[in-house]
């Protein structure tokens, strides 16, 4: 992201502002932008007499305004941070310091997951004359980009495929997936690849059992693949409840559904429609050979009739019994 990019360039250059405001609900970047600050802002010597964090929960508005407005001691400068900012009770009383900052302090509010009240004429301030950035949460089909991003920046290759399963199997929390490719990198020097083998060793993500492979093999309508990773399932109930299998599948069989209206359009424009990276735009339109538009249509209702069936509604089987037959009628669509 460019900005979390700039903003750390000017923090290791000491090119700083008065103000800086983080919000939004992804605090993967509050918390590394908040960390650059306490580690780089001010040299080590200057710390101990100016860096002063607040947590907002117990903080009160004055003794922040207080801080801010104290002169350095030994340096040119003083770093106040204000951490879990949303919990503050009476944030907007700091308008009258964000209005006239001092010129000696940095300030730094980081208001994780959730954004300021954007109506606010403190808020209006803030985005008008001073370094304000949201975050909000990476979504769903863009994470598979994040990821090799992210390893590119590690300079570390990983492909499309093994991202999408990393992003799919993971979620949304760049904290957990940063954790976890973190892991991967500690534990082995010298490789230039996060492959298959590693994922499956060191996040614990079976290369060839998982919510990822799954989907695949019901759209290849290949029936004993399909039940080897049901019956792995079956044996490994925590990495895979049927919500969560019913869920991917259901967001595959969309997928699908609005390939049949876009294949007439070039792989660009069908990976955009789609929201997924144009690698996979080839997995669709096999998918539409082996399934129908009205076939197609006819397994959305199957994956969401089982869906309702697995949140406990008309339903007296267990998961088990469930996902079977859920791909069984899946693969013998007529």
């Amino acid at each position: 992201m460019k900005a979390v990019n700039d903003i750390l360039k000017d923090i290791k250059s000491k090119t700083l502002k008065p103000v800086y405001v983080f919000d939004g609900e992804e605090a993967y970047y509050i918390d590394l932008l908040t960390a650059a600050f306490e580690r780089e802002a001010l040299e080590p010597h200057e710390k101990d007499f100016n860096q002063t964090i607040f947590y907002g929960k117990d903080a009160e508005w004055s003794d922040v305004v207080n801080e801010c407005r104290s002169y350095p001691a030994f340096a040119s400068r003083r770093l106040v941070i204000l951490k879990e900012a949303a919990q503050m009770k009476k944030l907007v009383s700091l308008e009258g310091y964000i209005q006239n900052p001092s010129k000696e302090t940095i300030f730094v509010i980081a208001h994780k997951h959730k954004k300021l009240d954007g109506r606010s004429k403190f808020t209006d301030f803030i985005k008008k004359n001073h370094v304000y950035v949201t975050f909000d949460k990476v979504k769903d089909y863009q994470l598979s980009d994040w990821i090799l991003s992210y390893c590119q920046s590690k300079k570390i290759n990983i492909s499309s495929r093994n991202a999408d399963l990393l992003g799919t199997y993971l979620g949304n929390d760049l904290q957990k997936i940063v954790n976890e490719l973190d892991k991967v990198l500690l534990n082995v020097t010298g490789a230039n690849e996060i492959t298959e083998e590693l994922i499956e060793k060191y996040i614990g993500i079976s290369k060839d059992y998982n919510v990822f492979q799954y989907p695949t093999a019901i759209m290849e309508r290949n029936y004993a693949k399909a039940f080897a990773i049901v019956n792995y399932f079956i044996s490994n109930p925590k990495e895979a409840p049927l919500v969560v299998v019913t869920a991917t599948l259901y967001g595959q069989f969309c997928k699908l559904y609005q390939y049949h209206y876009a294949k007439h359009l070039g792989q660009k424009e069908v990976a955009a429609a789609l929201k997924i990276n144009p690698y996979f735009v080839k997995d669709y339109e096999q998918a539409s050979k082996r399934f129908t538009l009205a076939q197609t249509i006819q397994g959305i209702q199957c994956i969401h009739e089982y869906n309702l069936k697995a949140i406990g509604m008309n339903v007296a089987h267990n998961d088990l019994s469930l996902l079977k037959e859920l791909t069984a009628k899946l693969i013998t669509l007529q």
